[in-house]
């Protein structure tokens, strides 16, 4: 079972992740986590590359093929094996952040990107938690950290981020939860154990 989360920064993805692995761990599953860009080696590389501070222009399409470079690697050497494998994979964001933040942040056309992903043959997310807030809660959160290149973007970038996730989200109901992420980390735990095991109970027939 693939599962993975999305959300803009500051939204409490990383601690959820956390919980849903422990919890999977301690009732007999096998889990493993990817973060993206990254997770491999040259992952890894990219995603130092991808958020770099630089004096250079970064188009949005330099992004998006950074990404699925990243993605695509990811997929053959580290995604397939372990589900093939049996694990359950949590994913700190995947495809639907590309959409959200190249797409409907800097405006790169999404059927360009469609094309690429359709093309790079990748596996999908059987479930995936959208964690929301807004981008002024997501400024406030992340104020006293040291923000990369991409976290420096504009309380209005990251409005239009998040809509393109709700818009996502209101596409693609089979697969995505969306979630208050103003809600406590308990209330939050408990929903995300809800609608794993659930998912995991249809999987299993």
């Amino acid at each position: 079972m693939f599962i993975s989360f999305e959300g803009i920064e500051g939204s409490g993805k990383s601690t959820q992740i956390e919980l849903l692995e422990a919890h999977l761990k301690d009732t007999g599953h096998r889990v493993t986590k990817l973060r993206e860009p990254g997770t491999t080696k040259m992952g890894e590389k990219i995603r130092d590359i991808f958020l770099q501070d630089t004096t250079e222009l970064v188009d949005p399409i330099t992004e998006a093929f950074l990404l699925y470079a990243s993605r695509k690697h990811l997929d053959q050497n580290f995604l397939r094996k372990n589900i093939d494998n049996g694990l359950i994979v949590i994913a700190d964001r995947y495809a639907d952040a590309t959409v959200a933040y190249q797409c409907y942040g800097k405006g790169l056309d999404k059927s360009f990107i469609d094309y690429v992903h359709r093309s790079s043959d990748l596996l999908t997310p059987d479930l995936t938690f959208y964690m929301d807030i807004s981008a002024e809660q997501s400024r406030e959160r992340i104020s006293n950290r040291e923000m990369d290149r991409m976290e420096r973007e504009s309380v209005e970038f990251f409005d239009r981020v998040r809509k393109g996730y709700l818009q996502i989200a209101s596409e693609n109901t089979e697969r995505v939860v969306s979630l208050d992420a103003n809600k406590s980390i308990d209330e939050l735990r408990d929903e995300i154990t809800t609608k794993t095991i659930e998912k995991l109970n249809v999987a299993l027939g």
